[in-house]
């Protein structure tokens, strides 16, 4: 389904739920009720947040849960979601839309699903629907994200500055400062500097070694010299809500010429990808793209090498990238999905290639896609040695 005008309905929390927030443009901790009928949005909140909601809220009619009778519903009702079912229903009779099917988000809880349609309520979850209003980023949101990229870039210069005054300690074991130098350590010092920048990280990646070899390992224990080191950043923007991705893979010292070649083939298969992405291009071709390089080059990828459904434990054996927005992943994938890119995604391109014998390598870049391309929001370099 298109967004073409349908009736859509979400209730939820807004700084926990994506479409919450960009279907009412107001946050809160609390779960609000944001319809859109007839192509108006209404917005309903408790006594809590109403107040501040008529100062910020870009809806054409604000309610208070109060004049629903919500609270009185619900106790009536002895059920919480019977509560809001029945609000929602007075408010679409109110409206002259009670009989008019509505579209939810494919999460909406199926409690107030079932509550919903107990009263009648046509209701219809659409996932497509939902994440293809997301899609395609306006100029602002597109700003909000490079700000958000911005503190990445800090975060990440301070890591490397981190790297570089690092000394070799016995068994090439990294010291800083005086003592062992962790994931946890960098880790930490990558997460308070973009507190420092109004950013909040959960899950940022500092793995060395043969725990770079596993994508979503976070690292743990001391960083050695001369073993890859892959840093994932990717942070919340705690003013606007929106997400940025960055990968970089650094050696303290001189990498061996296994990790050299590793290095210098993702980086091929990464610019590869950068050079095909552009609206019309189907996420599923970039993807095959990357992995046909990396495959040219002697590692193992799931289009060429994976057999009878066993997944693949080194080489290239994720996907090449994701929507990043409001959410850190988002449509489109850039995989063997079958997505036609638009104008206006926000899309990583992070090609990797693991190997548990040697370590990992991921480069990862944010792009916008244009027309006629792509324009990169990364602006940090890639630079393997340090």
């Amino acid at each position: 389904m298109k967004d073409e005008g349908q009736n859509l309905l979400v209730i939820g929390a807004p700084e926990h739920d994506a479409d919450a927030y960009h279907l009412s443009g107001f946050l809160a901790p609390d779960p609000v009720i944001c319809l859109r009928v007839d192509g108006k949005k209404y917005l309903a909140v408790s006594s809590l947040e109403y107040g501040r909601a008529s100062k910020e809220a870009p809806v054409d009619e604000l309610l208070s849960y109060e004049e629903l009778e919500l609270i009185k519903l619900a106790r009536e009702l002895k059920s919480g979601a019977k509560g809001y079912a029945a609000a929602i229903s007075n408010l679409l009779d109110r409206l002259g839309t009670n009989g008019s099917p509505i579209v939810v988000p494919a999460g909406m809880a199926v409690i107030y699903a079932d509550a919903l349609r107990e009263r009648g309520l046509e209701i219809t979850p659409d996932r497509q629907l939902f994440d293809g209003r997301r899609r395609a980023k306006t100029d602002e949101e597109v700003s909000h994200i490079e700000k958000t990229q911005r503190a990445i870039e800090a975060a990440c210069a301070h890591a490397v500055e981190v790297l570089r005054e690092s000394e070799f300690g016995e068994d090439n074991v990294l010291q800083w400062r005086g003592e062992t130098l962790t994931s946890e350590i960098l880790r930490g010092e990558i997460d308070v500097e973009l507190l420092r920048r109004g950013c909040m990280a959960d899950g940022t990646i500092t793995a060395g070694g043969s725990q770079g070899a596993d994508p979503h390992n976070r690292g743990s224990g001391p960083l050695k010299a001369e073993e890859s080191i892959i840093l994932d950043i990717f942070p919340m923007d705690l003013s606007t809500r929106y997400y940025s991705d960055m990968t970089r893979t650094f050696v303290k010292g001189e990498p061996s010429p296994e990790l050299r070649k590793i290095y210098d083939a993702v980086l091929e298969s990464q610019e590869a990808a950068l050079g095909m992405i552009r609206a019309g291009v189907n996420g599923r071709d970039v993807h095959g793209k990357v992995s046909d390089v990396l495959h040219e080059h002697g590692y193992k990828t799931d289009k060429h090498d994976s057999k009878d459904g066993k997944p693949l434990t080194e080489g290239f054996f994720h996907g090449t990238g994701h929507g990043v927005g409001l959410e850190l992943h988002e449509a489109p994938r850039v995989s063997t999905a079958d997505e036609e890119l638009i104008p206006g995604d926000v899309v990583s391109v992070e090609p990797g290639v693991y190997d548990p014998k040697v370590g990992g390598v991921r480069i990862e870049d944010l792009v916008v896609v244009t027309e006629d391309g792509c324009r990169n929001l990364t602006g940090f370099p890639k630079e393997f040695v340090v």
